[in-house]
């Protein structure tokens, strides 16, 4: 009789524990679905969420990369973009985001994911220094490192990808440092702002990667 009632209430707790877990592994299955599988939002000027048709679409740039090749909207077509802002010499926030940056490239390691790199400080950083800065972080080919006319970069930072919020005119004494990540779809929209400095957010970024090859 004893071991009967102790079998009732073993079978009783593992019914109740059963009854607990089950909503909570569901709630999990569906958020991961979502998240794995739901459209990304758009962006609209100073990232303000915003539809599709009012999405901002990067401005007309031209740039120049570490090889010294053109960059501009031509080459990033149909390509997935990630673009921030950093300069080489830099000693806390752009190696921290650099580290990441490299991480999301060997997770997702598809060649039609392109990272611009624009630098803040043009006078320094020239084609030949920033060659010198890829060949000795050992970054890939689609990893653009960039440069150009400083008032061109400001106003690509401000008005093209809204990084910042602050006003300037991108003169000597102007200067622009963000520690986000944008995110861009195939038609040039920003889709998303990431701290490059936070790995839960940089693990979110991958994730949403994921999600942009998916929308094709």
């Amino acid at each position: 009789m004893k071991r009967l009632y102790l079998q009732i209430t073993h079978s009783w707790k593992i019914a109740l524990t059963g009854l607990l877990i089950l909503p909570l592994v569901a709630y999990g299955i569906v958020h991961w679905i979502e998240k794995k599988y739901a459209s990304l939002p758009y962006y609209g000027p100073n990232n303000v969420i915003t539809d599709q048709a009012n999405a901002v679409r990067l401005p007309n740039f031209t740039f120049q990369d570490q090889y010294n090749e053109v960059i501009n909207n031509q080459s990033i077509q149909n390509k997935i973009v990630l673009a921030n802002f950093f300069f080489t010499s830099c000693p806390t926030v752009c190696p921290k985001m650099l580290a990441q940056l490299k991480r999301v490239i060997d997770i997702c390691n598809q060649p039609t994911l392109i990272i611009l790199s624009l630098t803040v400080d043009p006078q320094h950083d020239s084609i030949s220094v920033l060659q010198r800065y890829s060949k000795k972080h050992n970054l890939p080919t689609t990893w653009k490192l960039l440069t150009g006319n400083k008032k061109s970069l400001y106003y690509f930072a401000r008005k093209g990808l809204f990084i910042t919020a602050t006003d300037g005119d991108g003169g000597p004494t102007d200067f622009i440092h963000s520690n986000y990540i944008v995110l861009l779809d195939q038609q040039q929209k920003i889709r998303g702002y990431y701290l490059g400095t936070s790995e839960n957010e940089m693990n979110d970024l991958i994730a949403d990667i994921k999600n942009l090859q998916h929308e094709q």
